[in-house]
């Protein structure tokens, strides 16, 4: 059953990690489109001002604890799996309201295209 589960964690930890990689790429791609909105200098550099403390507030590596301060107490189990839970399904929801999030952009992406047509004919 261990196995099993140690399977199953490296699957959620290479989606995990693929998952990251694929949202700093969308951000970056998300920051150049915001930039179409400078209409001018000033403009341009309140952009840029918002994007570095957003930025700023971005994790940038997930937390690792060292094999060596990790406890194989057995006593502790029951409260290590609701941990591990409740962080799930913590985890789960914030991908629900990241989906929602990613709709939310292509519909507006949706609509600048065909702006951005529409002014240029």
């Amino acid at each position: 059953m261990l196995d099993e589960f140690n399977e199953s964690w490296l699957t959620y930890w290479n989606s995990y990690v693929e998952l990251q990689n694929q949202l700093y790429d969308s951000a970056r791609a998300a920051r150049e489109v915001s930039w179409l909105a400078a209409t001018d200098d000033a403009k341009l550099s309140q952009i840029n001002r918002m994007q570095r403390e957003l930025y700023a507030t971005m994790p940038r590596r997930v937390d690792y604890m060292p094999l060596g301060s990790i406890s194989r107490d057995l006593d502790s189990a029951p409260s290590r799996f609701r941990e591990l839970e409740a962080a799930l399904t913590a985890e789960k929801a914030k991908c629900a309201s990241l989906v929602a999030a990613v709709d939310l952009l292509l519909e507006h992406i949706g609509r600048m295209k065909l702006e951005f047509q529409a002014g240029k004919n």
